[in-house]
């Protein structure tokens, strides 16, 4: 599943990336594209600057996809596809040529299978390995200790007991450990 998360992430940013180096490099051209208004510089190259941004953080994502990061992305890929959903289909601001179609196809369709990843599995933790809860290390420590004291008496000789004296069977619990207490003293 986490190279699932990766190739979708790394598929994202090389399109975030295309389009911010597309509008640093000739913002004028690309315009177009994306707006039916008229050219404003600084618009065009702060929307650069945050669609690049958006590749970097996808890039990030995909190097190290800790939960955080995944989530994030996801929520940045639903919030830019819905906001271009509503400005090429309801306010028609946004020109339906194939190169935003696509874009937006791809945002919207990635955007879902990451978001159906996240709910379906457990997303790697951050330090990559699962953690261990204290009690399973308890019981699994109990375990390898019943082992050792049964291999330890299975061991011993049959006459083990020659020169201690014996508990009565139906002595209490109390009884049996002053009854240890005493063996060991002597």
């Amino acid at each position: 599943m986490k190279v699932h998360i990766r190739l979708n992430l790394y598929i994202v940013a090389a399109l975030f990336l295309l389009w911010g180096v597309a509008l640093f490099m000739g913002p004028e051209e690309v315009q177009p594209l994306l707006s039916k208004g008229p050219y404003d510089p600084a618009v065009t190259g702060m929307f650069g600057a945050s669609l690049f941004a958006f590749a970097l953080l996808f890039l990030m994502a995909a190097l190290n996809p800790t939960k955080a990061l995944i989530h994030a992305s996801v929520i940045a890929l639903g919030l830019l596809s819905l906001v271009a959903i509503f400005q090429m289909f309801i306010s028609s601001a946004m020109p339906q040529n194939p190169a935003t179609f696509f874009s937006l196809l791809i945002n919207f369709s990635i955007g879902l299978i990451l978001f159906f990843s996240v709910l379906q599995s457990s997303t790697p933790s951050p330090t990559g390995t699962r953690a261990v809860s204290r009690s399973r290390v308890r019981t699994t420590r109990r375990a390898q200790a019943s082992r050792r004291t049964k291999a330890t008496k299975a061991s011993r000789p049959a006459g083990k007991a020659a020169g201690r004296k014996k508990v009565a069977k139906k002595t209490s619990r109390k009884t049996k450990k002053k009854a240890g207490t005493r063996r060991k003293r002597r």
